[in-house]
């Protein structure tokens, strides 16, 4: 299945700019903000198993899939356009689900709107602060990612994009804890193969493509979308979100470690946490049935 199979509609940001989405089901509304680089396209499956138990609206954000580069782009942004979608719509009690850097960009919209127009919010496998430094320990690769790789990844970006791509790849498809060290060395190529050798499945075959197979556009685009997601640090956000929140997160995990939920949940006034065990950050691909059952108990009861 792919974005062919819904209706692609457009609506106007708040500069201006067209924004595409989807708009499926009926009954409670839930916005559905995606990862990294991810589209209507590549979560159509998701959506379509969503759409039967109630509304999902789904964007694609500036130069990810079917919307193009205009603008002021990254999580920030991203987090205007929900709110701008969420007045064209004229939808009250809004759930937002964002996962990965959806999750970002639901904090981001905290920061800006605070809770004005959000019923539920549901958090996927994602951490308040992705740099580790200092006394935090939470945040990307289970506590591996410093400053100066942040530094380097954007870097990376603007002269090496399939490079930084297959790094982040690898980051989310295996351990990164003191039992399963990190290899952040190696060309495209080299890393490409690595990752290819250990795990040669669909996921991961699909998670390379998505990220490696886009468009100049978007490659450009993502410098700004990692360093808004990267370089930010929501720690304090999470004590103002006053609304119930369920967090997925994967467990043993790879793109985070569960002690970052646990941290989450101790910020958070009213929130849950829900392991997907035996997974790594790519939870929803590997136990869509749990995932996709979690999301839709919470969302729509």
């Amino acid at each position: 299945m792919n974005c062919s199979a819904f209706q692609i509609k457009t609506f106007k940001a708040y500069d201006g700019a067209e924004i595409h989405y989807v708009d499926v089901g009926s009954g409670q509304p839930m916005i559905y903000v995606c990862g990294f680089g991810s589209t209507i396209a590549s979560q159509a499956p998701f959506i379509d198993a969503m759409r039967s138990r109630g509304r999902i609206i789904v964007l694609d954000q500036r130069a990810f899939g079917t919307t193009p580069a205009t603008g002021e782009m990254g999580v920030h942004q991203s987090a205007r356009d929900v709110k701008a979608l969420m007045e064209a719509l004229e939808l009250p009690h809004v759930v937002l689900y964002g996962y990965s850097m959806g999750a970002a960009v639901t904090f981001s919209y905290i920061s800006q709107f605070g809770t004005a127009g959000l019923s539920k919010i549901i958090l996927g496998d994602m951490s308040p602060k992705l740099i580790n430094e200092g006394d935090w320990a939470l945040g990307l690769y289970q506590g591996h990612y410093t400053r100066s790789m942040y530094e380097k990844d954007l870097e990376l970006i603007r002269t090496d994009y399939k490079r930084f791509a297959l790094i982040v790849a690898e980051g989310l498809l295996f351990q990164n804890s003191p039992q399963h060290a990190r290899n952040f060395t190696g060309t495209a190529d080299e890393i490409r193969a690595r990752i290819l050798n250990k795990r040669n499945d669909p996921i991961a075959q699909g998670l390379i493509q998505g990220m490696v197979d886009i468009t100049e556009e978007h490659m450009a685009a993502n410098y700004e979308y990692w360093s808004t997601m990267a370089g930010s640090d929501f720690r304090t956000v999470l004590p103002e979100i006053d609304v119930p929140v369920l967090i997925l997160y994967a467990d043993p995990g790879s793109g985070y470690s569960p002690a970052t939920a646990a941290y989450m949940k101790s910020q958070l006034p009213n929130a849950a946490l829900m392991p997907i065990y035996g997974c790594t950050h790519m939870a929803a691909s590997e136990n869509p049935m749990q995932w996709r059952g979690c999301i839709a108990a919470f969302a729509y009861s």
